[in-house]
């Protein structure tokens, strides 16, 4: 089992996805292409160069735009180095005590983790062993054994439900839902502790039809297992920013939408709320 990943970012003492003080780890590559992705420079498996005007000194020392390591004001930078499991446990466990006290942990989201699953078992495996909380945040585009795989190690999935109409899926990520659609089903009969992350896009997946089989199938998942929450996340465009500085590697299409007002918000997870489902605005 491999001990190596590609890694795009290191977050400490994080507040969100999951509970408590966190360190958020950032694996590189993702099977879908979502329009409203916030890290479009996490999509390509491999390392990404990223352009920061604000630091450019336009001295000319890049030329090409390709090597990084030449730019002495860092305005240049490979988003995305390969990292051993060792080295993230270390951080780990230099602030085991802020997870112990707050209830943190680590959590491997992207990007999409289940792209590197002997990586992510492997680092799952280890922190767990060391007394760690671990959670995987995940859209579940993976073969079912890959899951199966992850399900042991893993203290709390969260679980992206972006859109349940298939065709709309596709046109939208890239790829059809039936096999997130069964994986969660899996995550649900499995007995681990999850919640669902369901981006609100206008346009896209706000529609009383789409909210109205969301919450149905929501609450199938709540009747087979242990949802916790559900996590509204109003669309930002946050990636359109990080889109614009990739100049070398994958660039994924973005789409223009605009962010739902917040009376719409309050009215969907009101109508959760009305239908027993514990939905809260962000996560």
């Amino acid at each position: 089992m491999t001990s190596k990943g590609c890694i795009f970012d290191i977050r400490r003492y994080a507040i969100h996805d999951g509970p408590g003080i966190r360190l958020n780890v950032f694996f590189k590559g993702c099977p879908l292409h979502c329009q409203w992705c916030h890290n479009p420079e996490g999509q390509d498996p491999e390392p990404v160069v990223m352009f920061n005007r604000t630091r450019c000194l336009s001295c000319g020392a890049c030329q090409d735009h390709t090597l990084p390591d030449a730019c002495p004001s860092g305005a240049l930078e490979t988003c995305g180095k390969c990292m051993e499991t060792g080295e993230i446990l270390e951080l780990a466990l230099r602030e085991k005590l802020f997870f112990d006290r707050s209830g943190g942990g680590i959590t491997c989201t992207g990007g999409e983790p289940l792209m590197q699953p002997e990586f992510l078992v492997n680092l799952l495996a280890a922190c767990r062993e060391n007394g760690i909380h671990t959670a995987v945040d995940t859209c579940l585009y993976a073969p079912e054994t890959v899951l199966l795989q992850v399900i042991p190690h893993t203290s709390l999935f969260l679980a992206d439900l972006k859109v349940m109409d298939p065709a709309l899926h596709k046109q939208y990520t890239g790829a059809d839902n039936a096999l997130i659609h069964n994986n969660l089903r899996v995550v649900a009969r499995s007995g681990v502790p999850f919640a669902l992350r369901i981006p609100l896009i206008p346009g896209v997946n706000d529609t009383p039809a789409e909210l109205a089989e969301m919450a149905d199938f929501a609450l199938e998942l709540q009747r087979q297992g242990n949802l916790t929450a559900i996590h509204l996340l109003p669309y930002h465009d946050y990636g359109k920013e990080k889109k614009s500085r990739i100049l070398r590697g994958r660039v994924p299409f973005q789409g223009d939408f605009s962010t739902p007002p917040e009376q719409q918000v309050k009215a969907i997870l009101k109508d959760f709320h009305k239908k027993g489902l514990p939905a809260a605005r962000g996560g």
